[in-house]
């Protein structure tokens, strides 16, 4: 496959947290897209910290835009001057209060590639020890909880477990600690 060809650009948005813009792109049979959106999101990780009894510690967070409440896997933005792992350490320990001693990346994969150009980083995390408080941002009011993954299967089929990203993770991550 012959990739499309960018002719223009247009910003719409620009600001710390997002970029849209607006492509104008030449496709390989010679017809032209115009007004092709491009949303230009940082980099994300996601955590699948898991104890010394197997159980995986969530998070449960109102989300806005879809006026709901998620349970899913401590995780967020990777900042430009971090590296995904030192990301998926502060994440962790921001949103949960804990540390873990033994990480591995277990997979990267992109959040939709169609329209944005961002991937997901997912790490495991294991030797879980409470740090410190959590250190929420002023967004953010998180509850943090350990479930068995049998458990988090029954969240999944209930919906209470519901972000497509977060599942896509966990069934990865569970696939190789499962090993």
């Amino acid at each position: 496959m012959k990739p499309w060809r960018k002719l223009a650009s247009k910003s719409i948005v620009d600001d710390r947290w997002i970029t849209l813009r607006a492509d104008t792109c030449e496709l390989p049979n010679g017809k032209t897209i115009s007004r092709y959106y491009v949303l230009e999101e940082p980099e994300w990780v996601h955590v699948f910290a898991q104890d010394a009894d197997g159980k995986i510690l969530v998070v449960r967070q109102y989300r806005y835009a879809a006026n709901v409440v998620c349970t899913e896997l401590p995780g967020g933005v990777v900042n430009s001057w971090e590296s995904v792992l030192k990301a998926a350490q502060r994440e962790l320990l921001e949103e949960t209060g804990y540390t873990a001693s033994s990480w591995t990346l277990a997979g990267k994969y992109y959040a939709n590639p169609a329209r944005q150009t961002n991937s997901i980083h997912l790490f495991i995390a294991r030797g879980l020890q409470r740090q410190a408080e959590k250190t929420l941002d002023v967004s953010e009011d998180i509850i943090e909880s350990f479930a068995h993954p049998s458990e988090v299967k029954a969240m999944i089929a209930s919906g209470e477990f519901s972000q497509s990203l977060h599942i896509a993770s966990f069934y990865m991550a569970l696939d190789q600690v499962m090993l």
